[in-house]
């Protein structure tokens, strides 16, 4: 994932989104810098298909696009654009699902993790299976309106490509009072449309969700579930601490060899954002690295016949004067008398220089 956005919320939303906002307003290169207007976006990442951007510049690209169509019922006009395509391996996924259950359960499980200010929530009650819709995102309520018009086409599209026709006999309700522009719904929804409703939510006949599709493909589902199941575990390393996650980087290199560029450049922030993110857990780079340096030297002395200047080398020091002064910052002790079984007992402390003393976690 490149992070794209700004200071004002994680990176968490493909550009995908806004490139096709893009093209439904017919804009050109040249008109990118409206698309991103007031925010600190380059119009040039709209260019790249592997960016991503926070919830904040997505809003204030949404309420742009809005200013130039100068259409309000703009949620409808992309709305018809949502062909599960666009959403990567979780639309393929729901096209090669074997039934119209499964494909719907797919996206309630995956489309959050491509979106993630969007929450789906699938019950069934009294013959009709309920997509429930939960939108998670501080806007205004035209905003939210355009959003959830077109997420609500997404669902339509899933289901009615399943079953193989339009789907005139499910319900759709809306949370928001019924827009100026209501009459243009028939044009985009084929199902019945109620506003002012207590949640946002798509009914579908229960008789319908074990449709079997037509064209689904078990290799096809099995590979794309794979995939998506892959992109699940990545974000859930993203959502790990900062402090956890370069832990993780400076332990995967040869130590004492990795700069704190690197780790941000790995976890694609700058050095400053990383500094930031480190600061707020209490944190710092250097700490981080005086840590893994510290346990990866008290393994070394415990279970290597390794001498004392070998395990320096490969911890990074040049010198091993300075590697056998930090040992002892570290334990209180030098590495022979660690070795010798002389390491104390109580939680040790972890000094840094130019850090205040902070206790590290076992």
């Amino acid at each position: 994932m490149r992070a794209t956005g700004g200071a004002a919320g994680e990176a968490s939303i493909p550009v995908a989104y806004s490139r096709l906002i893009a093209r439904e307003l017919g804009l050109h290169e040249r008109d990118l810098p409206r698309l991103v207007a007031h925010t600190a976006l380059d119009p040039r990442c709209l260019l790249d298909q592997d960016a991503w951007l926070s919830r904040s510049d997505q809003v204030q690209i949404l309420q742009n696009a809005l200013d130039i169509s100068g259409r309000p019922e703009l949620g409808l006009l992309v709305g018809r654009q949502m062909r599960p395509s666009v959403h990567g391996p979780i639309g393929y996924l729901a096209t090669a699902s074997p039934d119209l259950r499964t494909a719907l359960e797919s996206v309630q499980e995956f489309l959050p993790l491509r979106v993630r200010f969007i929450e789906m929530t699938l019950r069934e009650t009294d013959g009709w299976l309920i997509c429930e819709l939960q939108l998670n995102l501080a806007a205004r309520e035209h905003i939210r309106r355009g959003v959830l018009e077109a997420i609500v086409q997404l669902l339509q599209y899933v289901a009615e490509f399943v079953i193989g026709r339009p789907l005139v006999e499910g319900r759709i309700e809306f949370e928001y009072a019924a827009p100026p522009y209501r009459r243009h719904y028939s044009a985009y929804l084929n199902s019945a449309v109620r506003f002012k409703q207590p949640r946002t939510a798509y009914w579908i006949p229960l008789t319908l969700a074990e449709t079997p599709n037509a064209i689904g493909d078990h290799e096809a589902y099995a590979l794309a579930r794979d995939q998506c199941q892959r992109m699940a575990k990545e974000v859930l390393a993203e959502k790990l601490p900062t402090s956890h996650r370069a832990r993780q980087i400076l332990l995967s290199q040869p130590p004492g060899h990795v700069s704190e560029a690197d780790v941000a450049r790995a976890l694609y922030i700058s050095p400053r954002t990383l500094a930031r993110r480190l600061r707020a857990e209490g944190n710092s780079f250097r700490r981080l690295r005086d840590e893994v340096r510290s346990e990866l030297a008290a393994g070394h002395l415990r279970g290597s016949e390794l001498s004392v200047d070998a395990i320096a080398g490969l911890l990074g020091y040049h010198d091993a004067a300075n590697f056998r002064r930090a040992f002892k910052r570290w334990y209180g002790i030098t590495p022979q008398a660690y070795r010798a079984g002389r390491a104390p007992t109580a939680h040790r402390q972890l000094h840094t220089e130019g850090t205040s003393q902070l206790p590290v976690s076992r």
